[in-house]
């Protein structure tokens, strides 16, 4: 019986640990874990038997095969982890011993750690404790006698795990901060929802049924208004007719990123502290791409953030893992209003040699009558905003006149359309103008000094060039929708008119006022989690032990963090004495106090020794008290082993006269 309960509680262990890569795992090796689970069943394997040495050589060859077809390697985060799983599951199809038992029990210590190289989140984590507890109690099981219940192994197991969080967490603040395993890039190339290098109709669109979060934003001081929050990401300014695309000139040719190590004249052009300043701090989520989003004309003393010739930040590689950054924006400072570099004013006015004939004609006509670029401008937007153009995620599709055919005839689109057919329209007049994609508005949380920008919150805009105020932003949906800048998207979830018939109608976000204020919440508590515990760096632990000493000296750190170890110990090792005695079964106390007496006169009990053959060493050693070492030994095995005996309240008085006889 004992050995099946060690078995049950493997299975249960390897579950446990399988359960938070699931969505990860390939199908085949999903049905082998469940399919070496059932034949290790007891009632299964009764049946059939254990597999012999042919067939799990066998299973090794095919897994090996499938790990490195599923994933192209047998290294790497995802193909690793399959790797593990896979070697686990075959251990567990081969266990007979203990010594295999703890093996299989390393195995799943490691494999749940691994869970973190995809998600620190607060519930993972959580996860991850629990399924620690259930580690602990299949190997505590192995050392239990029989009765003892599910309950109790599970309480034990939850007492051991508990005992080293103290240390844990002594470590977590005073050890030296090291970067998480998680930031060296292991998983890059896994998919991540965010913006792509190009703007297609439909990709914002795509974006914006995601609830996702993009990142999130902490201001110093007063936030400006939801109207201001244009979070630039990418600048696009080559169209082929149908995409637009960034220029590459703009980041790959020397001196078109300031990095802070050689500043290029552009960016030293670019520079008034004099000007408003809105400083605030971006943690992002995973995007695996190297740009990053921050207010109009940021500046970043963060290492590795540059900002780019059409004032965007880079990060120096892609984003692999949550990163935060800090920004200081300069919005009143105008961008390049003394002129355009010949490059940068070519690219802001090509457009395809030929295609949307009728918008070419319309721009030649508008401009030759209007004959200034601020009043043309001025028109277009007039434009759009007097005819029945309509703002729905839900617009018809369009050929490949694209512009035309949105301009002249459905009429019916989203921010990319109006912002790409503004774009067309400015350079067919002769005015340089690009797209801007990236994020617009967010949401404040009600519980904590922080906004959340989310996934559908993507908005694509304009910036037109104009002589003696250089870029200046025009977001051509403000005009036909200007619900969609001042509310944002967040707020506009709930109106069925603005997702059309599409999945993120009124049937799914009916309700989203309901489950607002959880939502909030959760979204509290994970931002909470990622900036005070995720995010504590080496800064933060500089700044605690200023706080304590008024020092960092690492030597003080580390003596502090030495000290409260040696004091835990200590209270560890009192617990483990005098604890355990409070919880003491009363005759286990009698029995107790009789040994420390027949130890100090001469006679002391060995560890293990069972009360039968102490009895007969005290007897041999002291004739004078064998009778009574011989009841109380007697009295004392029978009112453990038979405590609900109807004499056991006379024994037990009788035993503890005994004890205490002289």
């Amino acid at each position: 019986m004992g050995s099946l309960r060690v078995r049950y509680w493997q299975l249960a262990a390897l579950l446990a640990v399988v359960v938070p890569q699931f969505d990860r795992l390939p199908s085949w090796l999903i049905a082998g874990v469940l399919l070496a689970c059932v034949w290790r069943l007891p009632a299964v394997e009764r049946r059939i038997g254990a597999p012999g040495a042919i067939v799990r050589s066998v299973l090794l060859v095919a897994g090996l095969a499938g790990v490195y077809y599923s994933h192209r390697t047998l290294l790497g985060a995802e193909g690793g982890v399959s790797f593990l799983i896979m070697g686990a599951a075959l251990k567990l199809l081969e266990s007979r011993n203990a010594r295999d038992v703890f093996v299989l029990s390393i195995l799943d210590f490691f494999i749940l750690s691994t869970a973190f190289l995809f998600s620190q989140s607060l519930l993972l984590t959580l996860y991850v404790g629990v399924a620690l507890v259930v580690i602990v109690a299949a190997l505590l099981v192995q050392q239990q006698r029989e009765g003892v219940t599910v309950r109790q192994t599970l309480w034990r197991a939850g007492v051991m795990v508990g005992q080293a969080v103290p240390l844990m967490l002594i470590l977590f603040v005073f050890f030296p901060r090291l970067p998480p395993i998680w930031s060296l890039n292991l998983t890059q190339g896994t998919g991540k929802t965010g913006m792509t290098d190009n703007m297609s109709p439909g990709d914002i669109s795509s974006l914006s049924q995601s609830s996702a979060p993009a990142f999130r934003v902490e201001f110093e001081g007063e936030a400006p208004p939801p109207g201001e929050l244009y979070w630039r990401g990418l600048v696009l300014t080559r169209f082929d007719g149908k995409t637009w695309t960034q220029s590459d000139m703009l980041t790959d040719y020397a001196g078109m990123v300031d990095w802070g190590e050689y500043r290029p004249d552009w960016s030293l052009a670019q520079e008034d502290p004099a000007q408003r300043a809105v400083k605030y701090r971006v943690t992002l989520e995973p995007t695996d791409q190297p740009w990053l989003f921050a207010l109009t004309l940021p500046r970043s003393a963060t290492p590795k953030v540059g900002l780019a010739r059409d004032y965007r930040l880079l990060y120096r590689a892609p984003v692999f893992s949550r990163i935060s950054y800090d920004v200081t924006s300069y919005p009143s400072i105008p961008l390049d209003p003394h002129g355009l570099p010949l490059l940068i004013q070519r690219e802001s006015l090509v457009l395809p040699s030929s295609g949307n004939e009728q918008a070419r004609e319309q721009a030649h006509r508008w401009m030759s009558l209007l004959g200034s670029q601020e009043r043309y401008v001025s028109h277009v937007l007039d434009w759009f905003r007097k005819e029945p153009f309509y703002y729905t995620m839900e617009p018809p599709p369009l050929g490949d006149n694209r512009i035309d055919e949105f301009l002249f005839g459905t009429r019916r689109g989203f921010c990319e359309h109006y912002a790409s057919s503004f774009v067309f329209l400015m350079r067919a007049a002769g005015v340089p103008a690009r797209v801007v994609v990236g994020y617009q508005g967010g949401e404040r949380s009600p519980l904590g000094d922080y906004w959340q920008v989310r996934q559908l919150d993507a908005h694509a805009w304009a910036e037109v060039w104009l002589p003696g105020q250089g870029w200046v932003r025009v977001d051509p949906t403000a005009a036909v929708a200007p619900e969609r800048i001042e509310l944002g998207a967040q707020q506009l979830a709930n109106d069925p008119a603005y997702w059309g018939d599409s999945g993120l109608s009124a049937m799914r976000y009916g309700n989203y006022r309901m489950f607002r204020g959880l939502r909030q919440m959760v979204d509290y508590i994970n931002y909470r989690w990622q900036s005070d515990v995720l995010g504590y760096d080496t800064e933060d632990q500089d700044g605690l032990m200023q706080r304590l000493v008024g020092d960092t000296s690492m030597i003080k750190r580390l003596g502090i963090m030495a000290a409260i170890l040696a004091t835990l110990a200590f209270g560890l090792l009192l617990w483990t004495i005098y604890g355990q005695r409070r919880h003491e079964h009363p005759l286990d106390r009698l029995y107790r106090r009789y040994c420390e007496r027949q130890a100090r006169s001469g006679v002391a009990r060995e560890p293990g020794e069972a009360p039968a053959d102490f009895a007969r060493r005290i007897a041999a050693r002291k004739p004078a008290e064998a009778a009574r070492a011989r009841e109380v030994a007697a009295l004392y095995a029978s009112l453990r082993y038979r405590p609900d005996s109807p004499q056991a309240p006379v024994l037990t008085r009788r035993l503890q006269r005994l004890v205490t006889l002289r």
